[in-house]
């Protein structure tokens, strides 16, 4: 069957899928292209069917889509795009690795799942014609400009450069690079939840919208996708580092449930009394069954867990699973000031910790006053590290840490 007919018979008629302020993007023919804004905005998901429509539309496609960690983008990216492609019933028109995350479509054009942690892949890759960078404020400018040197494959079109994210500091990278001074070849969009409302449940609306209450820096980046000014921020205890101790002193877990809300399963090592992170688990969509399957793989019985005790049947099905698991103490105060007793080392490939605590800020009122109580929204591994440090460590002598679980 030629491409032509595939696409007149699967695709021609669902445009209506299309969110109606990318649809003049469908064909942008710029090198660089910048998609950010708002939470909700829909910008990944358009990203993902553009590329799906190049790659069936072109022949010589090789698109690879990067994040700054390859196993992220498993349960991201590589979800989405699969999704899309089972939505509009083209599954039998793809193949699928699983097990490298490569998807290709029969006349011959690939979608490549990669990392900037996975160099070795990302240099064995030949005739790259369009990469697209995920969560793009992850990334450096260093990555930026290593991967742009990739973009060289021989294709009938021009090759293309996605970068989308949401625009979380002013003092990032991106906003100097492609937004202070002009870039040629470049276009930018941005979008907010209100250019997708016709795709966004209404709770969701509902939260987005409610960030004016809680921040106005949080309701600047995540509703109005105007660029973020970082101030009042929890934590200055904190670095990155690319290498990890060899062994622990001893080794917890911090767990904050969710579900429509990402799930934060956190790994933390103690050595010469600092606590260094050097793992997280963090997904959305999990029921608990899924969860306790996911931590057989990465947590020893030995290890204590200590959860959100607002879930207490949760935690009562994980111990009943052979887990080592405690309620938390939850009193968001004291549990912040016992995280500033430790200096933090967080590992580099944790991105989602990254990016909280890069963020995780202090209230304001209206009038500018800092409250003593952190905006709830994106702190989701921030919970975790703090049940984890104020309990199983600043409590450890506790008699609720000994006896009741649940």
């Amino acid at each position: 069957m030629a491409n032509d007919t595939i696409i007149d018979i699967r695709f021609k008629s669902k445009t209506k899928e299309f969110n109606e302020a990318y649809i003049p993007y469908l064909k942008n023919q710029y090198r660089y292209e910048i998609f950010y804004g708002g939470a909700g905005s829909g910008k990944s998901y358009f990203i993902a069917q553009r590329i799906l429509l190049e790659i069936m539309q072109n022949k010589k496609q090789k698109v690879i889509v990067a994040r700054k960690v390859a196993r992220t983008n498993r349960h991201s990216t590589y979800a989405l795009l699969l999704s899309i492609i089972y939505k509009w019933n083209l599954n039998k028109f793809f193949r699928v690795n699983k097990s490298e995350l490569e998807i290709t479509f029969v006349n011959g054009s690939q979608i490549i799942f990669s990392g900037l942690d996975d160099v070795e892949k990302l240099k064995s890759i030949a005739n790259i014609t369009g990469i697209w960078v995920e969560e793009a404020s992850e990334i450096t400018e260093e990555d930026f400009m290593q991967l742009d040197l990739r973009l060289r494959g021989v294709s009938d079109k021009p090759n293309w450069f996605v970068l989308s994210f949401n625009p979380i500091s002013q003092l990032s990278w991106l906003k100097s690079h492609f937004f202070d001074k002009p870039v040629d070849n470049c276009s930018i969009l941005k979008t907010t939840y209100k250019d997708n409302l016709r795709f966004l449940d209404l709770d969701y609306v509902r939260v987005i919208e409610n960030l004016i209450n809680e921040d106005e820096n949080y309701h600047r980046v995540y509703a109005l996708g105007e660029w973020g000014i970082l101030g009042n921020l929890i934590y200055n205890n904190w670095d990155i580092v690319n290498k990890m101790p060899n062994q622990y002193d001893e080794v917890i877990w911090g767990l904050d449930f969710g579900y429509n809300n990402p799930t934060a399963l956190i790994k933390l090592g103690i050595y010469d009394n600092e606590v260094y992170i050097p793992f997280e688990f963090y997904r959305s969509g999990l029921t608990n069954t899924e969860l306790i399957k996911e931590m057989k793989k990465i947590v020893k019985p030995t290890e204590s867990v200590f959860a959100d005790c607002a879930e207490p049947d949760r935690i009562q099905e994980i111990y009943y699973d052979g887990f080592n698991v405690y309620k938390a103490e939850k009193k968001i105060t004291d549990g912040i000031d016992s995280v500033k007793r430790y200096k933090l080392h967080i590992y580099s490939e944790c991105v989602n910790t990254i990016k909280e605590i890069q963020a995780y800020k202090y209230k304001e009122d209206k009038d500018g006053n800092t409250l003593e109580i952190p905006v709830e929204y994106n702190d989701h591994a921030m919970d975790a590290i703090r049940y984890a440090i104020h309990t199983g460590i600043g409590k450890r002598t506790a008699t609720d840490i000994t006896t009741v679980r649940w």
